[in-house]
């Protein structure tokens, strides 16, 4: 008794000193491009919802998260894991994000605080496994109603068969993979670490010509080229786009935005980080 006693009362302790603890450093937000995919927690990322990615808080988490240089702020609930770049604590949603008003700058500096925990989901309503030939949709266990058994009957004395219960087996959901900000891998990459020999992995995707970015650099060759991207990556940049004219110049750009005016306002937000750069039209670009 006295064991169970101490247990107890030290996983109290252990909750209150999380309760309340801080964590300073970048919030940078989902691109759009991942609205509707599965979290490494097996919930689907709604852009329109008040939620955030962190690397140690578990599922349900709620966190108050307060931007350093305006003082908004706004609670999320934590359903991902990440984000896994150097220098992030969290990854916000898209709502989160205009909340802070940090749509036209990709990260800012913030402050991370523990408020809460969500009540645990009941194993009743666990995600069961869809049955076959129908729409694939993830069906939710009910709960058994109670049957009233009283009968005028005698009860039967005679030792009944045992009576087989075929249950469905219940999901258990295993972070698969940690999700960023873009469905593209986003491992840094530093031209120091490229001796003469290794293995490395370089990622590249291709992007569609359509709305604006700010080109920061123009350069002759494929290994300044390299340099300047990682130069930026250094600097938690992960936006980055280069357009290659026949292999003879290659242009370093952030981006997309949407429209031009959200361009310009990223431009003047590098500006203030003495980076200088110029808007262009990405449908225009050869």
């Amino acid at each position: 008794m006295k064991a169970s006693t101490f247990i107890f009362t030290l996983v109290l302790s252990l909750n209150g000193l999380l309760l309340g603890a801080q964590e300073f450093g970048y919030a940078s937000y989902y691109s759009d491009d991942y609205n509707g995919s599965e979290t490494a927690y097996g919930e689907i990322y709604d852009r329109n919802k008040l939620t955030a990615a962190h690397k140690m808080h578990p599922m349900g988490t709620r966190l108050r998260v307060t931007r350093l240089d305006n003082k908004k702020s706004v609670i999320v609930r934590v359903n991902d894991r990440g984000p896994y770049l150097k220098g992030r604590i969290v990854e916000l949603s898209h709502a989160a994000a205009r909340q802070l008003k940090m749509l036209n700058e990709g990260q800012v500096e913030v402050k991370v605080e523990v408020i809460g925990q969500e009540a645990p989901v009941t194993k009743r309503y666990q995600r069961s496994v869809p049955t076959t030939g129908g729409t694939g949709t993830t069906e939710i266990a009910k709960p058994t109603p109670t049957v009233n058994t009283t009968s005028t009957v005698p009860p039967d004395t005679r030792t009944a068969p045992p009576v087989v219960v075929e249950k469905k087996p219940v999901v258990t959901e295993t972070p698969v993979k940690p999700s960023t900000k873009t469905q593209v891998d986003k491992t840094k990459l530093v031209r120091g670490d490229m001796g003469t020999s290794g293995l490395f992995k370089i990622a590249i995707s291709h992007s569609d010509k359509k709305g604006f970015g700010v080109q920061v650099a123009s350069v002759a060759t494929y290994e300044s080229m390299l340099d300047k991207v990682a130069e930026l990556q250094g600097k938690w940049f992960d936006n980055i786009l280069i357009s290659m004219d026949g292999g003879k110049k290659f242009r370093v750009i952030l981006g997309p935005f949407d429209t031009e005016g959200s361009a310009r306002a990223y431009e003047a937000n590098l500006k203030k980080k003495k980076i200088d750069g110029f808007v262009v039209n990405l449908a225009e670009m050869k």
